[in-house]
């Protein structure tokens, strides 16, 4: 099981724009399966999540706002079911898996497999990527 943070902070624009909050996850563990590799080496992600806000008076209610349990359900599926040829691709998956949920609007993602710099190959990716659709 994986030991992870995450945070929630508010976003107010004052232009109007549309309001967001930042979901963090930092930290979030997982063995995944690297083409070509021996064993499951621990992949390390840490996301930062743009989210649509709903808005002043928004109720109090779970499903009013972006829930982190689903991008980390996401991330455990990720890592469990997919081969990983390398970090880059983990770090694209991530941030797609993230993307697919409508209320995020943009998504960082940075990923670090520690066993393959003990190898001497490039360990680490970080990407980002803004829904298509986002004001």
């Amino acid at each position: 099981m994986s030991e992870h943070s995450t945070e929630r902070r508010a976003i107010v624009q004052p232009d109007g724009a549309t309001l967001t909050y930042t979901i963090l996850v930092r930290g979030f563990t997982a063995t995944v399966h690297l083409a070509g590799r021996p064993g499951r080496p621990t992949a390390r992600i840490d996301l930062t999540l743009t989210v649509a806000h709903p808005g002043a008076g928004f109720p109090d209610d779970i499903a009013a706002v972006m829930s982190y349990e689903d991008i980390i359900e996401d991330l455990r599926r990720l890592c469990a079911d997919e081969t990983i040829p390398d970090p880059d691709y983990l770090a694209g998956r991530a941030a797609d898996l993230c993307l697919g949920h409508a209320k995020v609007q943009r998504v960082h993602a940075d990923v670090e497999l520690p066993s393959l710099s003990a190898e001497g190959a490039v360990s680490g990716a970080s990407i980002t990527r803004v829904q298509q659709n986002s004001p």
